[in-house]
């Protein structure tokens, strides 16, 4: 028996059930994916490699230990795609980047390894911008969003936002410095979540800015992101950087009835860039929180130069990590036009500019604990204006600030990405809700509240 396209949008919360039940086959399900893949992929560079052969195998043990009445939890025989700076043992990760195309590692990123105790079914690794810059440049070509394939889909975690909107996969595995899993998330029209610095373990990742990576899930549902943080969280003895914090998500447990709910103003009449449609979409956001019992009122973020404070610490720690390519000149052989020179750019940056800017993050980190002493969360758009052409340059058709962003990344503070409508040309609109340290649970409390209020989480893209 085939599988119908229905199936293939069903959130890993519906599919998990079914597949217990052997109502649905993962066996089934993994072929019906990698056909899609092979039909769709070539219209949105999402994938960097499909790993055909062993995902058939992974199925088919899913499928053996499930008949027998070895069910691994709720994840098990469900369909999947890694981010491709994400150790996968015997398959490439190539970061990206030309000059690690050959690139490949002997083990699985603890990640990985955790999905894959979980019987989830890792059908590839996916595409994504080089090194996790910021601009559209990627091995595979420039990430085609499924809602308009001349439009950007986000990045850096380009390939997870596409696979996951188009039906490839049924969740993803992303990374975010600053944005890498929110944007795509906005610009996709699917639910992501940032979870706080540490409390997903890092080894066998790619990482680029040591204080500031987070790795996270890309899904179709906040209840989808609850399944999937609660296997990759924890503490790892692989990574100093991971956290001893309890992992207490569970289900359900908080009414959003109450919530102090922080909303950070934005003027998109005034914003450069800023398009007025996703501002009616984040107010009608607004007015579906506040129907759920939440109280929004106004606040202001600390009046520090966070943006600037983290630009330079991000680009610090991404110019260390790099460094070998800078120095071989290999760097000449990445897509972003901008990358060979950024030595050059930012020579002028010296230890007085570091020593400031650690002391900016570590004021605005004190500020902000009193700040969520007073607030439960901050609610706030995502991205200001809907996926931009893939063909301009982002610097220029994104050109607006990101307050919010630069506090929560500078912060590690755990972000969920939730679609709340549509923009210019039905592209969609996104909003965010940023939590205190280590309250995930609430974040998709709230998220599976508004769900459950909405449908666009349930809307597909044209390409389906």
């Amino acid at each position: 028996m085939s599988l119908g396209d229905d199936v293939l949008f069903l959130s890993a919360a519906e599919l998990g059930p079914r597949i217990r039940r052997r109502e649905i086959s993962p066996v089934e399900l993994t072929e019906a994916c990698l056909d899609r893949i092979a039909r769709l992929d070539s219209k949105l560079n999402a994938f960097a490699f499909v790993m055909t052969d062993q995902a058939r195998e992974a199925a088919r043990t899913a499928e053996r230990e499930i008949e027998a009445g070895r069910y691994r939890g709720p994840l098990h025989g469900i369909p999947w795609g890694a981010k491709d700076l994400l150790a996968t043992q015997g398959t490439p990760t190539t970061w990206g980047a030309r000059p690690c195309r050959s690139q490949r590692f002997d083990f699985d990123a603890t990640v990985v390894r955790r999905l894959r105790q979980a019987g989830a079914v890792l059908l590839g690794k996916l595409a994504m911008v080089e090194f996790a810059g910021c601009c559209d440049s990627s091995l595979q070509g420039p990430g085609r969003n499924p809602w308009d394939t001349a439009r950007w889909t986000g990045g850096s975690s380009s390939g997870a936002g596409a696979a996951v909107a188009s039906g490839l996969v049924t969740f993803a595995i992303g990374t975010e410095t600053w944005g890498s899993i929110l944007c795509p998330s906005a610009f996709c029209g699917i639910t992501g979540l940032r979870p706080t610095y540490g409390r997903v373990s890092r080894f066998g990742g790619m990482v680029g800015s040591w204080t500031f990576d987070k790795i996270g899930p890309l899904t179709r549902s906040a209840a989808d992101c609850r399944l999937v943080l609660s296997v990759i969280a924890g503490t790892d003895p692989d990574d100093p950087s991971s956290s001893l914090e309890p992992v207490a998500l569970g289900p359900r447990r908080r009414s959003p009835k109450g919530t102090r709910a922080a909303l950070i103003p934005t003027d998109f009449a005034k914003t450069k860039g800023a398009e007025r449609e996703v501002g009616a979409r984040f107010d009608e956001a607004l007015e579906a929180l506040r129907g759920l019992g939440i109280s929004v009122e106004e606040a202001k973020l600390p009046d520090l130069p966070v943006a600037e404070a983290a630009s330079v610490l991000i680009t610090a720690e991404a110019l260390s990590t790099f460094e070998r390519f800078y120095r071989d000149g290999t760097v000449r052989q990445l897509r972003d036009p901008y990358a060979p020179w950024q030595p050059e750019i930012n020579r002028a940056m010296t230890g007085a500019d570091l020593m400031k800017a650690w002391r900016v993050r570590h004021v605005v980190q004190e500020q902000m604990a009193d700040f969520y002493g007073r607030w439960d969360v901050i609610v706030s758009p995502n991205f200001l204006s809907v996926a931009p052409p893939v063909d301009r340059d982002l610097y220029e058709t994104l050109p607006y600030p990101d307050p919010v962003g630069a506090v929560g990344n500078a912060c590690g503070l755990p972000a969920i990405a939730l679609p709340c409508g549509f923009g210019k040309d039905h592209l969609p609109a996104g909003f965010q809700i940023i939590g205190a340290p280590w309250d995930e649970g609430l974040l998709c409390d709230l998220g599976e509240a508004y769900q459950r209020a909405t449908t666009f989480h349930r809307e597909r893209p044209p390409i389906a």
